[in-house]
């Protein structure tokens, strides 16, 4: 049961990766559009210099809070195999967004999908039928 439980873990792990890549990419994107629209819009050779440097500033901010997702994930990975106390996965976006983190409740609740009993699959008054 311990492999499959690593491997749980791993696949978690890479999704959560692939996630914090995937929001990167993301966010490269978004600071290439915007040094374009910001060279765009001015004439002057100073103005079109700061629109580069904060695309490189964006770019590298991004960049690292991929790397800083990636090592939580590692890190979350290597408590969930162990069976200590899980702290989720997450995926960091860049300043003023909030960051998400999963843990294990997130996708079980434990009172039960509504109209539904706690730890079933048949609706609530409903019996499983007999064979």
């Amino acid at each position: 049961m311990q492999s499959g439980r690593n491997t749980v873990e791993s696949a978690k792990e890479s999704a959560a990766d692939a996630a914090a890549s995937a929001k990167a990419a993301m966010e490269r994107a978004k600071a290439t559009a915007k040094e374009k629209g910001e060279k765009l819009t001015t004439r002057d050779p100073m103005e079109k210099e700061a629109a580069t440097l904060g695309k490189e500033q964006r770019k590298t901010h991004a960049e690292l809070n991929k790397e800083e997702a990636k090592a939580h994930n590692e890190a979350a990975r290597r408590l969930g195999e162990t069976g200590g106390p899980h702290p989720g996965y997450e995926t960091r976006g860049t300043e003023g967004q909030e960051y998400r983190t999963t843990t294990a409740t997130d996708t079980a609740p434990a009172t039960g999908h509504e109209g539904y009993a706690a730890n079933s699959r048949y609706p609530r008054g409903r019996n499983p039928p007999s064979y």
